[in-house]
């Protein structure tokens, strides 16, 4: 795009959004990965367009600083931003760190703390990896899932829609089970597969130093559970662990205190915001896309998908999360 129509889409979309409500957006990856059924990887020519944009039109700020900013800001003041990523993914470190230090932008990283420095991927991961990129596999698959047995026809890899049927439907399965139980089945895919589901360098965790060395000025760290959860589908007990043992991985990772918490998958319930506020944190993030409202609970703070758009599509979707 050339300057002067930057200038004359800045002037309309500065008239649109003069005195917008806070937003918070959602990444999870800055990668340039061929299979990603989730739509969760931004390319990072892409992400640092979309970095500039999002500084053109907004005054972007660390989380933890937002709802307080917010009530401050005068009403010709710019529209508040935060960025945020969650779980933990090395490319984060190694695609999305630099830009953000070159571009001078703050983010919270919503961290996975069981997952960091292990030799796994993440459970959805290699269930995509097994079922939509391992072209020859047996042609059915039985599998106690939640004490009941299942059985599957395994379509080939030349129909990839009836593939990726199946893959949403074993992941449909996993999503609410105990992480053991999970761990344990996934290893069965993979031996059924005679797939290798060692962590491979393009879908890797941090490793703890990694973790460790994100976290300074620019870049703080926040909770996002130690096995990624589908937080209501479990006790009390086992949901209040998750998330106070997360908090004390992530302050032991970045040496400060972590006030600020992401629910994994969005999921969470009365209790599950109950035993986040027990847990010590301030702050918490859903996934629900919309923007921060005056009257939003700072435990049930909305965020807006970003997926991997060019600067003009992701201005639109953001300005307007609906689209």
């Amino acid at each position: 795009m050339t300057l002067q129509p930057l200038r004359r889409l800045k002037r309309s979309i500065e008239r649109r959004i003069f005195g917008a409500d806070p937003i918070i957006l959602m990444y999870h990856r800055v990668a340039d990965i061929p299979v990603d059924p989730w739509g969760l990887a931004v390319h990072p020519a892409n992400f640092e367009q979309q970095i500039v944009r999002l500084k053109l039109f907004r005054r972007v700020v660390h989380l933890s600083e937002l709802l307080d900013l917010e009530r401050s800001r005068a009403p010709s003041g710019r529209p508040l931003a935060a960025v945020t990523f969650d779980d933990g993914y090395h490319d984060v470190y190694s695609n999305a760190r630099p830009i953000l230090q070159r571009l001078d932008c703050p983010m919270t990283l919503f961290v996975t703390t069981g997952i960091i420095g292990t030799a796994r991927e993440f459970w959805w991961d290699a269930l995509a990896r097994v079922f939509l990129e391992v072209e020859k596999l047996p042609n059915s698959l039985t599998l106690n899932v939640g004490g009941k047995e299942g059985h599957w026809a395994v379509p080939p890899f030349s129909d990839p829609e009836a593939r990726n049927r199946i893959f949403r439907q074993m992941w449909e399965a996993l999503r609410v089970l105990p992480h053991d139980v999970q761990s344990q089945l996934v290893a069965k895919i993979g031996a059924w597969s005679s797939c290798d589901l060692t962590a491979r360098e393009m879908h890797r965790a941090m490793t703890a130093q990694e973790a460790r060395n994100i976290s300074d000025d620019l870049i703080t760290i926040g909770a996002h559970t130690l096995t990624h959860p589908s937080l209501p589908a479990h006790s009390a007990d086992i949901q209040f662990r998750e998330i106070a043992e997360s908090r004390r991985a992530c302050e032991e990772l970045a040496g400060t205190a972590v006030r600020t918490f992401a629910y994994p998958f969005g999921d969470h319930s009365d209790v599950t915001v109950r035993a986040v506020r027990e847990a010590g944190f301030d702050l918490a993030c859903t996934v629900d896309a919309r923007s921060v409202g005056r009257n939003t609970a700072p435990l049930a703070l909305p965020r807006i998908y970003v997926g991997n758009w060019e600067a003009d599509e992701f201005q639109m979707r953001i300005e307007d999360p609906s689209l």
